[in-house]
Parts: structure tokens; sequence; C-alpha cells
């Protein structure tokens, strides 16, 4: 059977479209818990854990491999991937990194003393420019950021794409074996290995498309052990907020490879049901991903400055407060400008919308 075929008729082209809000809100997810000063709040860090990292994590690495997989999956050429990248891609980075760095500049001749990982942006010279829209003048082992720091995504992303030849004969003569030795790779980093995630989970979408297998199609032929696994790498993950648990690293990694897979399970049933607001929830992912970050940000010092010394459980009640309220609002701006300026919008989105 033709593979093309076979994969809508499996139905995960409508599963990889449903998991596209949740795993946009999953980042909001991340971010918010980032930004709270969890110092001391031993219970809310186990309570909130199952949400802001368990899941939380699994946003990233999972639209890696949605990226790799469908990168693949296309019968467009090399070049022609490419150019659609740049409009999809290159454009939103360079925009929206723009803008920041023009808003640091202006404030800086507002005379406000700007300063970029501990240099002031008066000493700039045209390298230190460009490094701010790769990694703000620190590489961090790979793990540099961007101004806008959820972009780290979308350049790496970029990256990966203008290797993906290599990527693909790496695959294509050592087939699992070549996912398997980057899952080794990334398992031997003990701190966030930016690049070897990325790497890796891009890889294991494309080992799918190259390969021609169906992911859900595997999974269900092994569905109860798969979800016995998921669970068991659940709990002992979850496990380790409460105990010392061994090797809690590696559950969790484990924890996020098995996320992607339950994800695209669940996808496959409820990809093709329709409720009301899906259609502007879908649409809106991109614009979510790209102006949550900054609320995130304000999010936290509100809960710094104004509600320091509150209980555990009033601060997982802001912490969800905060998820919700910063959601709605970039669903609720992305409406408007949609309305008001659809064509502006879908330039600096990619051509999204």
């Amino acid at each position: 059977m033709n593979f093309q075929k076979e994969v809508n008729r499996c139905t995960i082209s409508s599963a990889i479209s449903w998991m596209r809000f949740p795993l946009i809100f999953m980042i909001v997810l991340l971010h918010c818990y980032c930004a709270i000063d969890a110092h001391g709040h031993h219970c809310f860090f186990q309570w909130v854990y199952p949400f802001g990292l368990f899941l939380g994590e699994t946003g990233v690495p999972a639209f890696f491999f949605i990226s790799g997989f469908l990168f693949f999956y296309s019968s467009k050429s090399y070049f022609q991937k490419i150019k659609s990248r740049v409009h999809t891609l290159l454009i939103p980075y360079v925009f929206w990194n723009g803008l920041i760095l023009l808003a640091y500049l202006l404030l800086w001749l507002k005379g406000n003393p700007m300063m970029i990982m501990g240099k002031s942006i008066a000493d700039y010279d045209f390298v230190d420019y460009l490094r701010a829209f790769i990694d703000r003048g620190s590489w961090d082992a790979g793990n540099g950021l961007p101004l806008l720091c959820p972009y780290w995504y979308i350049r790496n992303l970029m990256v990966l794409c203008v290797l993906s030849p290599i990527i693909y004969y790496g695959i294509r003569y050592l087939k699992c074996f070549f996912v398997i030795a980057l899952f080794v790779w990334w398992n031997s980093i003990p701190y966030n290995g930016m690049i070897a995630s990325s790497l890796l989970f891009f890889s294991l979408g494309a080992y799918f498309s190259i390969e021609q297998k169906n992911p859900i199609n595997v999974l269900r032929k092994y569905i109860i052990v798969f979800f016995s696994l998921w669970l068991a790498a659940f709990l002992i993950d979850w496990a380790h907020c409460f105990w010392n648990v061994p090797y809690a690293l590696y559950v969790h990694r484990i924890s996020l490879l098995l996320n992607i897979f339950m994800l695209l399970l669940i996808g496959s049933y409820l990809g093709k049901k329709q409720y009301p607001g899906r259609q502007l929830l879908d649409s809106s992912a991109f614009w979510i991903y790209t102006v949550h970050y900054p609320m995130t940000i304000v999010f936290g010092t509100v809960l710094a400055r104004h509600f320091s010394g509150i209980a555990d459980w009033q601060m997982f009640v802001f912490y969800w407060c905060g998820v919700v309220s910063i959601t709605a609002l970039c669903v609720f701006s992305y409406a408007i400008l949609h309305r008001l300026c659809p064509k502006i919008l879908s330039f600096v989105t990619g051509n999204r919308s």
C-alpha cells in the first residue's frame, strides 16, 4: 500500500493537527512554572510537576518530532522545502527578534542602561548584533537563546532542515541505530542538551517517514504494553518529587519520549472531532507560542512582588490562573488581529493564519 495513503487512512494527519494547540498549551504550562520562584514551596513543586514539567517539557520535543516527520513525508524537493521554511520559519524569526532588538535600542536611546547577557547594548558591534539573533552572545554549550527565548526551537529547526540530507542518509543506511545513537548521546548529557535533543526528536520523526512506518499503527499493535510503560514511567518520574528515585533524569527523559507517542494515540481518536472554537485555537497556536513568553515574565514578577509568602495551595491556584489568563489573552488578541489586519498577522506568523 502507498505510504501516504496508509498514513491518511490511519489518521496521523488529523492526530498531528489535533496536537498543535495542546502542545502550545504545554509550553505555556512550562514557562508559567519557570516564571515562578518556587524556592521553599516544596508542596507546590510536587503538585505542579505533572503539569509544568512532565507535560510542559513535552511540547518542544513533540514539535521537533512532528517537524521531522512532516519534512520527510512531503514529496517536495529539498530546495522547495527550504524555500517554504523561509516563509514559515525564517521570516517570523527575523521579524520578532528584530522587533525585540529595536525595543532595546529605543529604551537605550531614552537613557536606559540596556544590558543583554551582561553587555551594554551601547558597546555592541556588528557581531554582537548578529549574535543577538542567534544566542545573545552566549553559546552556553549549545543552550544559548535568541532575544525571543522560545524561538531557540525555530533556530534549531532551521538548521536541521538545512542539514536534512545528512539525517536522511544516516537513517537510510543505519536505520533505527542512528536514532538509538542520538538517544544515547542525549542521555549522556546531564544538562539541557538542546542540540542533542533537537537532533534526536527531529530524526525520530524523520525515521518513521523515511522508513515508511506509521507510528500510530505500531502503537496500536502493542497498546497494552505501551500504556503500561507510559504509566510506570509517569509514576516513577513523579515519585522523584517525593523520594530520591535513582536515575530520575533518565526516567524523565524516557517519559518525554513516551508522552509524544501517547499524544499521537490520543490525537488519532480525537483528531477528527470538532468542538466550538477548535479552528481558532488551532490557527492561533503559533501566535500563542510567539507572544506568551513576555506575559509569563510579567506574571512571575507580579507574583513575586505582591504575593510573596503565600501558601503552596495559593501558589498552585495562582499558577493555573496565570496559565489560563495568558492563554486566553493570546487567543483573544489573535482573534482581534485576525479581524483587523489578517495579512500582517499572516506575515508575522509565517503564513499560518
